[in-house]
């Protein structure tokens, strides 16, 4: 026997309902108190499951995971708990996927028909006598985990048998980029100096999606980075992929190349949640810039303003890629400009005279892609005697 207080607008009236419990809560059965008629589900403090609801506890990472899916509840006295059920949204409607039982049950967590898509992944923990949650463990995370999940606990009370549902909860699955496809490749292959170059970056970006960044580091000779340029805007190009839930990013980075860019190596980073990913990256080796011979200096072995006679020794370098090569250096006098006088970096006057001051010039070429280039320079050599002093 059950005594309930029933409210209405004009008094307040005791009643007593016997056999309450044989009456469904959602039934439209009417009772007579006091000649006044009542509905069941206008009842006032009728004892009943509460604070039913579904939350995770982890994250969802595509792979190996260790994500809780968790239904709790509390249940009042002489509530009987038949079932605790998880169910998916699945082709827009919930779908129950997951059953579990209290302890005085004696029966373990299944998995239904709609549900077998998670065999081999999961496990499910029955909810225990002093806790009341119903544990779902997902070992192993896929892109069809992403989707909204409530909580039915089926249970039987002074009211008849009921059902209450949670509010919906939803798993966002989110996937690690990696290391991009291959190393950047960019066109054109051979370049020159003042060559439009595009860089090209693929690669899985993540989800949720992420974007590559562009790094420029210029270097020497010898392979130290002299200068480090990075490129944080350009455009990233997401699509997802065929059969995953993660997404295969495209980025394009256009460089107008110069002489110093020769022996350059550029980068492609994952930045993944506005974070810079440190080892995943692929970058060039290092970038050949053809560039013509300039810069090409003739010079004296001594700095003397006047030379004795006997012998002078001229020494003649440049910059260019590829490098002059030492038989295409070549040598004149400015009272012979036609006649090739020595060849190679270095030339030597023999046998000079007094009188036979002159001008030398130094002219050095490279070639390359079919075409040759030239620079020269020039330098003044005074013969005359030397005075003992």
């Amino acid at each position: 026997m059950l005594t309930v207080t029933l409210i209405f607008s004009s008094n307040v009236q005791n009643c007593t309902i016997i056999n309450l419990k044989e009456h469904k809560f959602n039934f439209d059965i009417e009772n007579f108190c006091n000649g006044i008629a009542v509905n069941y589900a206008d009842f006032v403090g009728v004892e009943s499951l509460t604070n039913l609801q579904i939350n995770t506890v982890g994250h969802a990472v595509l792979g190996p995971s260790h994500l809780e899916l968790r239904c709790s509840y509390n249940p009042e006295s002489g509530d009987d708990i038949f079932s605790i059920d998880i169910s998916a949204e699945l082709n827009s409607q919930f779908r129950t996927i997951v059953a579990f039982y209290p302890e005085n049950r004696r029966k373990d967590g299944t998995l239904r028909i709609d549900g077998n898509y998670l065999n081999g992944r999961v496990t499910m923990n029955n909810p225990k006598q002093s806790s009341n949650v119903a544990v779902l463990i997902f070992n192993e995370t896929e892109c069809i985990d992403e989707t909204k999940y409530k909580c039915r606990v089926t249970y039987d009370s002074d009211m008849g048998t009921q059902t209450k549902e949670s509010v919906p909860i939803a798993i966002v699955v989110e996937g690690n980029p990696a290391e991009p496809d291959s190393v950047p490749i960019y066109i054109p292959s051979v370049v020159e100096e003042g060559n439009t170059v595009v860089f090209t970056c693929t690669g899985n970006v993540g989800k949720p999606q992420g974007k590559f960044r562009w790094i420029l580091y210029r270097r020497n000779a010898n392979g130290i980075t002299i200068q480090e340029s990075p490129y944080e805007n350009e455009t990233t190009t997401e699509v997802q992929m065929p059969g995953t839930c993660t997404f295969n990013g495209t980025s394009q980075l256009t460089l107008q190349m110069e002489s110093l860019d020769n022996n350059a190596i550029v980068r492609c980073q994952v930045v993944y949640q506005d974070v810079p990913q440190g080892h995943l990256y692929k970058q060039t080796m290092n970038i050949n810039v053809y560039y013509s011979v300039r810069n090409v200096t003739a010079a004296k072995t001594k700095l003397n303003d006047t030379y004795g006679p006997g012998c002078i020794t001229l020494t003649c370098t440049s910059d260019g890629n590829p490098a002059v090569r030492n038989e295409d250096y070549r040598w004149y006098k400015m009272s012979q400009q036609y006649i090739v006088i020595g060849t190679g970096s270095q030339l030597t006057v023999t046998n000079a005279t007094v009188g036979e001051s002159d001008v030398y010039l130094c002219v050095a070429q490279n070639s390359f892609n079919g075409k040759t280039f030239s620079s020269n320079s020039s330098i003044e050599i005074k013969i005359g005697k030397i005075l003992q002093s």
